[in-house]
């Protein structure tokens, strides 16, 4: 009787047990605010979780696109994409990565440069044109929301029961999908 007591004991405290360390369980979390500190995305977000940056450059007026990963509770430039390699933009493999040209995109990879937080400086129809994608919730045209703002991309490690999916509303009634931008004359 005593070992038929102590399974039911077990067995309905393996529960709690499991919800307790959940709760204090520390994940990645993606966070962007604005220069003010407002929140404008928040999420949980798992190993390897990608996001993309796209803006035209100014003098090539070519689009170049940055890829990051989230590993290690770090932003990791993963790839940068461009058209040209004039005007300050890559013209070498990095260091510790590798360089590809499939015709469209000349792709550098790799590098080994890693952030907890870095600024993210979105400028507007006329200049940049940035936009972001956010998986899984497509490309937004982040000039025509924040034109002109400087906003702040970071990694935060905390629990998993604070860890909540935050969107503004700008965010939650903007277009998602939308084409990517491509150059073009001022």
């Amino acid at each position: 009787m005593k070992n038929i007591s102590q399974c039911i004991f077990l067995i309905l405290s393996l529960p709690i047990l499991f919800m307790t360390a959940a709760a204090g369980w520390r994940v990645d979390v993606f966070q962007m605010e604005d220069a003010g500190g407002s929140l404008i995305f928040q999420s949980p977000v798992s190993l390897g979780h990608t996001f993309t940056t796209r803006y035209i450059h100014s003098v090539e007026l070519t689009p170049v696109e940055d890829e990051y990963k989230i590993a290690k509770g770090l932003l990791w430039t993963w790839e940068e994409r461009v058209r040209s390699t004039n005007a300050g933009l890559p013209f070498d493999k990095p260091k510790y990565g590798r360089f590809m040209d499939n015709g469209e995109w000349m792709i550098f990879q790799g590098g080994r440069m890693s952030w907890k937080e870095y600024y993210y400086r979105v400028g507007n129809k006329n200049i940049g044109r940035n936009q972001i994608t956010l998986e899984p919730f497509g490309r937004r045209n982040f000039f025509e929301l924040f034109e002109g703002e400087r906003l702040i991309i970071r990694i935060l490690k905390m629990p998993l029961i604070s860890a909540k999916f935050y969107r503004t509303e700008i965010l939650e009634r903007a277009p998602m999908g939308v084409p990517p931008m491509e150059g073009g004359s001022r």
